[in-house]
């Protein structure tokens, strides 16, 4: 489950009180497994993109939800297999929450980010250095990193003004590398 949850997290660049529980689950507004649907990408073709249905946001205070669309990839990282896989592992109530344990509870903020700190120290990092909007802070630094116009990136964070600039972060190599490229001809 953690896994999908933390793919779905960056991949979405969703902010984490999207994706879980912060008291009982309410299927009002927290997510449910009925708000994700899987699609093919073209008539016939066999890859498949997902659409994820936030009923609730921090910047949606009229419940309007949006539609969050998430590709595939062919990686081992790949958002849609990783939802796929702990979906068919998951218990199957379409009304209950979309994250939860085989026991049926919901997953919440603080078990969210405890789970994943674990993670990252047994991978060698500080946990420390991470929170709940590190996957809208990743998310946002990859794209621009990869070339992706700010447009999409501000689209695909539902940021409504250019606040998302302040989620991308340089990279140390980049910013020493400036006087090299200011003298190159």
């Amino acid at each position: 489950m953690i896994w999908a949850a933390i793919s779905i997290a960056f991949f979405g660049f969703l902010r984490i009180g999207e994706m879980t529980c912060s008291g009982p689950y309410n299927s009002s507004t927290n997510l449910c497994r009925s708000n994700v649907s899987f699609h093919n990408k073209k008539r016939g073709d066999n890859e498949v993109f997902l659409q994820l249905r936030i009923k609730a946001s921090k910047t949606d205070p009229f419940r309007a939800s949006a539609t969050i669309t998430i590709g595939s990839n062919s990686g081992m990282y790949c958002p849609v297999r990783a939802l796929q896989t702990y979906l068919s592992r998951a218990p199957t109530d379409y009304a209950g929450p979309l994250f939860c344990y085989s026991n049926g509870v919901p997953l919440s903020r603080s078990q969210f980010t405890k789970e994943l700190r674990t993670l990252l120290a047994q991978g060698g990092h500080h946990p420390a250095h991470y929170a709940g909007h590190s996957f809208r802070i990743g998310a946002a630094t990859t794209a621009a990193s990869q070339g992706l116009p700010h447009w999409l990136i501000q689209t695909l964070g539902r940021w409504s003004s250019d606040c998302y600039l302040r989620y991308i972060r340089t990279p140390i190599n980049v910013l020493t590398d400036v006087s090299k490229r200011l003298i190159a001809e």
